[in-house]
C-alpha cells in the first residue's frame, strides 16, 4: 500500500498523539508499505509571537496554507494512495480526502461534546463552538472510520447522519516497554528519584490536567484513605505540573509531605512507577482510552479506576472500580474509593498476584503486533 498519513501541526502533538502517530507509521513501514507523513509547516505560526495571535496564524498554516499544499502535492500520485486522517480533530480536512481512498482514526470526542453542552464540567466559547462545529460536519462527510474504543465507536455512530462503509474498532497498543519487573528494584529506582524511601510501596497516579483526569479527585481519595488506614504510603502523581488547586490541596493536607509531583519524567522512570506501585489510581471522569490503565496492568500493577466507558473497557474483569465523581457526592465518593485503596494495599501475596495476573492477561489485547495487523487489514479493505 502507499499510505500518507495526514497529522497535526509540528509543536501542537499532545504525548499521546505523538506516540499513535509514530507506531502506525513505523509499523507500517516495516510491513512494508510505503508511507510518508505530512503535516501543516509551520510558515506563520514558528516565530516568537504572543499565543494570541499565534492561536489564529497557526488556523491559517493548518487550515488556509496547508490545504493549498495539499491539492498541489497530491497531484503527482494516483488515486491508488490511501489517505488517513490520524484524529478526527482534523475533520476541516475532510474535503481534501472525501474522493480518494481515506480513513479517519477517533479517539475522544471530549471537545466536541462539550461543544454541544453535554458535559456540565466543561464549558466551551462560543468560538470553540464554531471550531468544533466545523470539525463535526468535515469528518460527517467521510466513509470509513477506526475507533479506538467501542464507547467512542458508539459516539461516532450518534455524530454521523449516514452509515459508513466502514465503522471499525480498534484499540490503542501499548509499548511493548510496558512489562513486570522486580518489584525491589523498581521501587529503588523511584527511591532515588524522590530521594525518600518508598521501599514499602505508594500509590500511583499518571495523567495530564485536562479537567476529565480528576487529579483533584486524586487527592482527596489519598487524604480519605490515610485518614481510615494505619498504613502510610506516600502518594506519587505522574505527568503535567500541578496545578494551582493540586498544590493547595497538598499544601492544606496534614499527609502534604508524603505527596510527590514528578513532572517531565522520561519513559524509563515511568515505567520504574508503574513497576513499583502498590496500586495504580486512575479515577477519570472521561476518556478516549485510557493508556495508562492499559500500562500499569501490562507492568504488573493493579489498578482502581472509574467504573465507566471506555476506562471499565480497558480494565476489563482485570481492574477495580469506583463511581464516577460528582461535586454533590464528592465526600461520599472520597469515602467510597479510599476504602477500595485500603482493600487492595492490603491483599496477601497470592491475592495480590492473582490481581497481577489477571491485569497482565487484559493488558494482552493491547499488544502492538495485534493491534498493527488489525488495522492493516482495515487499511487493505478500503476502496
Amino acid at each position: 500500500m502507499n499510505v500518507k498519513f495526514l497529522i497535526h501541526q509540528k509543536n501542537s502533538l499532545g504525548y499521546s498523539m505523538a506516540r499513535y502517530i509514530k507506531f502506525i507509521s513505523n509499523g507500517m513501514l516495516i510491513r512494508g508499505h510505503n508511507i510518508e507523513v505530512w503535516g501543516p509547516k509551520l510558515y506563520l505560526s514558528g516565530g516568537k509571537i504572543p499565543n494570541p495571535i499565534k492561536k489564529w496564524l497557526r488556523y491559517i498554516d493548518q487550515y488556509i496554507l496547508f490545504p493549498i499544499w495539499f491539492k498541489w502535492q497530491s497531484k503527482k500520485y494516483d488515486k491508488d494512495n490511501l489517505y488517513v486522517l490520524i484524529d478526527q480533530a482534523l475533520g476541516i480536512w475532510t474535503p481534501l480526502i472525501k474522493k480518494k481512498k481515506h480513513i479517519i482514526h477517533c479517539h475522544d470526542f471530549i471537545a466536541l461534546k462539550s461543544s454541544q453542552g453535554l458535559l456540565k464540567e466543561n464549558t466551551t466559547s462560543w468560538t470553540g463552538k464554531i471550531y468544533q462545529n466545523l470539525i463535526l460536519s468535515g469528518f460527517s462527510k467521510a466513509e470509513n472510520f477506526i475507533s479506538i474504543s467501542k464507547n467512542t465507536q458508539k459516539e461516532l455512530t450518534q455524530f454521523l447522519t449516514k452509515k459508513p462503509a466502514i465503522n471499525a474498532q480498534i484499540y490503542n497498543a501499548i509499548d511493548a516497554q510496558f512489562k513486570p519487573e522486580p518489584i525491589d528494584g523498581a521501587r529503588l529506582y523511584i527511591s532515588k528519584y524522590i530521594k525518600s524511601d518508598i521501599s514499602k510501596g505508594y500509590i500511583l497516579h499518571v495523567g495530564g490536567n485536562t479537567f476529565y483526569k480528576n487529579r483533584n479527585g486524586v487527592l482527596q481519595i489519598y487524604s480519605a484513605w490515610r485518614k481510615q488506614s494505619t498504613q502510610k504510603l506516600p502518594l506519587i502523581m505522574v505527568g503535567s505540573a500541578p496545578t494551582a488547586s493540586m498544590v493547595t490541596l497538598k499544601e492544606n493536607s496534614p499527609y502534604g509531605n508524603d505527596i510527590y509531583f514528578l513532572t517531565r519524567v522520561t519513559d524509563t522512570t515511568l515505567i520504574n512507577a508503574y513497576q513499583g506501585a502498590s496500586v495504580f489510581l486512575f479515577p477519570s471522569l472521561l476518556e478516549g482510552f485510557g493508556f495508562p490503565i492499559a500500562e500499569a496492568m501490562a507492568c504488573g500493577c493493579p489498578v482502581i479506576t472509574t467504573n465507566e466507558a471506555p476506562m471499565n473497557e480497558v480494565g476489563g474483569e482485570a481492574a477495580f472500580y469506583i463511581p464516577k465523581y460528582t461535586s454533590t457526592t464528592s465526600e461520599e465518593w472520597e469515602i467510597e474509593a479510599s476504602k477500595v485503596v485500603e482493600k487492595i494495599v492490603s491483599f496477601n501475596s497470592e491475592t495480590r498476584n492473582t490481581a497481577i495476573k489477571l491485569g497482565l492477561e487484559q493488558s494482552k489485547k493491547f499488544q502492538e503486533d495485534l493491534i498493527l495487523d488489525q488495522i492493516e487489514e482495515i487499511y487493505q479493505k478500503i476502496k
